[in-house]
């Protein structure tokens, strides 16, 4: 019995072997299916990127990348090729650009080297020409390792292809300006890395949202000066008590009143969520939709939760209020009413004329380097750094 059934086990596999070709050396030469190979880093998006029309006329790509590092040594960024459906190149990061996009995420420190068992953020600005938005990107992502590596001998090319990213190519939402007159510079605002493009919160636990990558701070300025005198004092502020506009039509959900003014030269400590912000207004424009204005005036407030307003109300004056450090208007939209929780949407200003730029990084408090400009901008978004008179 046991004869006959190693027969047919025999008699089983030749048959297999002759369908298959046998040990014919037709086939053999096939590549084996991959099983994937070592690396030292993962790599994801934190969500779909996101596409807003900046005022130089380009279309910015918005988006994070995850960077998890799986080495107990430190691994360094080398360069992030942003790919098109079709394979060809778009853009290329690398250098300085890339050290100070790559940072550590809540406490946003720049560096290419991503630390030991560590986790770092790659904010990317995609810029494109208008039109030329792709559905999605993919990645090829470059890296060293330590001259002294103890791993390196599992690494056999130091290079990642991916992550794919989807483009969320909806139009951004069209308001008006939060401010009226002229010289209002944003003094902090997309695309490049700065305090709020780099904001990533843990939320519940199981997502890392993104709520002010397209937030703007508005800070008034005459000629190269945001303020007279040492700007020790709140009044020595241009902006301060400026009127703040509602910025379209809408429902206000959700106020705070009650903080107090800070001193402008060092930024407060927040002893509980409230403090975020300081005094503030949200409003509801339309279904996740909601516009968030903070660093109000105490006192200024003159719209209460459930009031329906017109664009162009005003509803508080500019204050500095929070963990402000200097007076000035944050403003950004979101997609839920939670200024920690929500997710930045990108936004574009009806019009008004872009007079010039400053050179944040050159820049001091008491002294704006500014190179001069004169175009009417229409519906754009107010990149960092630029100088609108609102009408």
């Amino acid at each position: 019995m046991h004869v006959h059934k190693a027969i047919a086990v025999v008699a089983a596999i030749a048959l297999t072997l002759a369908a298959c070709g046998g040990d014919d050396d037709e086939g053999a030469d096939e590549a084996p299916e991959s099983n994937g190979r070592p690396t030292a880093l993962m790599i994801n998006p934190i969500h779909d990127a996101q596409v807003v029309r900046g005022d130089d006329g380009m279309e910015h790509v918005e988006y994070q990348l995850l960077v998890t590092s799986v080495f107990s040594e430190p691994v360094t960024m080398a360069s992030v090729v942003v790919l098109g459906t079709d394979g060809k190149e778009l853009q290329r990061i690398e250098g300085d650009a890339l050290a100070a996009t790559t940072q550590t995420l809540l406490d946003k420190k720049p560096s290419a080297v991503v630390p030991a068992s560590g986790v770092v953020a790659i904010g990317v600005d995609l810029v494109v020409a208008p039109g030329a938005v792709p559905e999605r990107v993919t990645h090829k992502i470059t890296y060293t390792l330590e001259k002294d590596s103890t791993l390196a001998a599992m690494i056999d090319v130091p290079e990642i292809d991916g992550p794919e990213v989807a483009i969320d190519r909806s139009a951004a939402i069209t308001v008006k300006p939060p401010l009226q007159g002229d010289g209002w510079v944003a003094t902090t605002a997309c695309c490049t890395p700065n305090v709020h493009r780099d904001l990533r919160i843990a939320v519940d636990g199981r997502r890392i949202d993104t709520a002010e990558t397209f937030a703007v701070d508005w800070a008034l300025s005459k000629g190269d000066r945001l303020y007279d005198g040492g700007g020790t004092q709140n009044e020595q502020f241009y902006d301060f008590g400026a009127d703040v506009h509602a910025v379209a039509d809408g429902k206000v959900v959700f106020i705070q009143e009650g903080k107090p003014e800070q001193d402008p030269t060092k930024a407060m400590v927040p002893a509980d969520v409230s403090d975020y912000g300081g005094n503030q207004v949200m409003m509801e424009l339309a279904p996740n939709v909601y516009a968030w204005y903070a660093h109000l005036q105490p006192g200024s407030l003159k719209v209460q939760a459930g009031d329906e307003v017109k664009a162009g109300t005003i509803l508080a004056k500019l204050g500095n209020t929070g963990p402000s450090l200097g007076p000035h208007l944050h403003f950004g939209l979101l997609d839920r009413p939670d200024a920690t929780t929500g997710r930045g949407l990108p936004f574009v200003l009806e019009g008004y004329t872009l007079t010039g730029r400053a050179d944040l990084a050159a820049s001091t408090g008491d002294q704006l380097v500014i190179t001069p400009e004169s175009r009417q901008i229409r519906d754009a978004y107010p990149l960092a750094g630029g100088i609108q008179n609102l009408p």
